[in-house]
């Protein structure tokens, strides 16, 4: 069996989610066992797990698990059929869309939020004492089920955190205590499990506690740390065959000189404190691996690229330039600072110059509100808002529309783990513009047949290799045929293989 390991499947993912959901589906379509395993109690996992395209069985959550809820189909839990409200003496008053409050003899006693997206749903039922003060929280899976229970201090202040079995019995209980001012979660207690208590002083040690009781259930597995955050963890598993974990991005700031750049501090665990208790480092790229290597002579660090194009995208041609949007150009990832999208709108400045009906559309989730506040603010100022589309976060079905209707794909990232995003797009028949940084588009662009490689912060240049795309058919017909040739050489079949030669 394999596990692969991360905090959580969220709302809006980052390219470390969408790789390690992908080589999820990937081994199991080739009959690999394999999980994508949690620790965070996400209420929302069924709903999130759906919009990355993984199914029930392709998933495994520390909570799920211990509360036997793995496998719960999904059933509607309209507000008003609640069996915990007595109608005949409560009454419910709708406020909107979004809640309804729950009166008592003249008093509102409570409120029931609606789940996102949805109409009428219990999302939480959130009950007050006779002062108006919160004292317990009823959270409501995704899939319509009673899943914590959370009680609070009189000064408002999460107390206990209880969740619950289908039966409403609680399984697993969470204590916070004041520290310097701030409440933290001081104690969990798994009860009554296999006849006993255990209690742990952290989220983490539960997860170590879970993660070695899933390789006594599966022998010889092999387990992919997928987050920093967890190497620690997982290092500390006794019974994996194999413990590897895979790095999702550059190790270093200094993306210029990786060999000797001071390593972020978050990838010391796995490359310095702990590296002797994992079979191995894996990495997207041989250039990194040759610049690990260089710089740990003694480490195995193998190349395995997380990613596949399905089958069904390589056995059809990419829609016709003629049916696509003309001058629509996209930048497809997290809106932050070691991406740059301000630099994507500074050049495009320079391609409206030129082509004033040319529109940059960005898809994905900005790290913050200032930053998408920065953004709009800047192509207000270069004077081309009414080019720029600050496009919502989109599930992959969404964002395959997106890929066809483009003309090109930007990327101006200080730095990358692979560019993921660059091979959807090929696979779309996109060609890519992007600056020639460690690690990826080098990789994944063939400089001037299928897309072009520009010198990082070459604002001017990288315009112009867009205008040549946007302006020349012809040319851009070459490069998007290209384009798709290349993305077969990330075939289902030929990532598979990469991956039984590699671990």
């Amino acid at each position: 069996m394999y596990f692969f390991v991360s905090e959580n499947i969220f709302t809006f993912n980052s390219g470390t989610e969408h790789a390690q959901a992908k080589r999820t589906k990937l081994f199991n379509a080739f009959g690999y066992g394999a999980l994508y395993v949690t620790r965070n109690y996400n209420r929302f996992l069924e709903r999130d797990r759906q919009a990355i395209g993984l199914t029930a069985s392709d998933v495994l959550n520390m909570y799920d698990f211990y509360q036997e809820t793995t496998d719960v189909e999904r059933q509607d839990q309209p507000l008003r059929t609640l069996d915990s409200l007595p109608l005949d003496e409560y009454h419910l008053i709708s406020k909107g869309a979004n809640y309804s409050t729950i009166n008592h003899a003249g008093r509102e006693i409570g409120r029931i939020d609606v789940l996102p997206g949805t109409v009428g749903l219990v999302n939480m039922v959130t009950w007050y004492d006779r002062f108006g003060n919160t004292t317990v929280r009823e959270n409501y899976d995704w899939r319509g089920f009673k899943s914590s229970v959370e009680y609070f201090n009189p000064d408002g202040s999460l107390a206990v955190q209880k969740f619950l079995n289908l039966q409403g019995v609680p399984v697993l209980e969470v204590s916070y205590m004041a520290i310097q001012g701030q409440m933290y979660p001081t104690t969990y207690t798994l009860l009554r499990h296999q006849g006993a208590d255990y209690r742990f002083n952290s989220e983490d040690e539960l997860f170590r506690f879970f993660l070695n009781e899933l390789t006594l259930l599966s022998p010889n597995s092999t387990l992919i740390s997928d987050r920093r955050s967890l190497d620690g963890v997982v290092a500390d598993i006794k019974n994996a065959a194999d413990k590897w974990a895979y790095l999702h991005d550059i190790h270093t700031a200094q993306a210029k000189n990786p060999v000797k750049g001071k390593l972020f501090d978050v990838y010391k665990m796995v490359l310095l404190e702990r590296n002797a208790e994992f079979t191995g480092i894996l990495v997207a790229t041989p250039e990194q691996q040759r610049d690990l290597q260089s710089r740990f002579p003694n480490m195995n660090v193998q190349v395995a690229p997380d990613t596949y194009v399905a089958p069904e995208l390589l056995a059809q041609e990419p829609k016709p330039l003629a049916e696509r949007t003309a001058g629509r150009v996209i930048f497809v990832g997290r809106l932050s600072a070691e991406k740059r999208p301000d630099q994507a709108i500074r050049a495009f400045a320079k391609v409206v110059a030129a082509m004033p009906k040319a529109t940059l559309e960005f898809r994905g989730y900005p790290a913050n509100q200032a930053m998408l506040t920065d953004l709009q603010g800047l192509a207000q100022r270069e004077g081309i808002a009414d080019n720029v589309i600050f496009g919502d976060y989109v599930a992959a079905d969404e964002l395959a529309t997106i890929y066809s209707n483009a003309r090109v794909i930007v990327n101006t990232s200080r730095s990358e783990g692979f560019g993921l995003t660059l091979v959807e797009a090929q696979a779309y028949g996109l060609p890519s513009v992007a600056y020639d940084v460690n690690y990826g588009p080098a990789d994944i662009i063939q400089d001037g047949k299928n897309g072009y490689l520009v010198k990082p912060d070459a604002t001017k240049d990288l315009a112009d290799k867009i205008l040549l795309l946007l302006s020349d058919d012809n040319l851009w017909l070459d490069m998007s045929r290209a384009a798709w040739q290349h993305a077969k050489i990330y075939s289902n079949e030929n990532m598979i293989k990469v991956w039984e030669n590699t671990i």
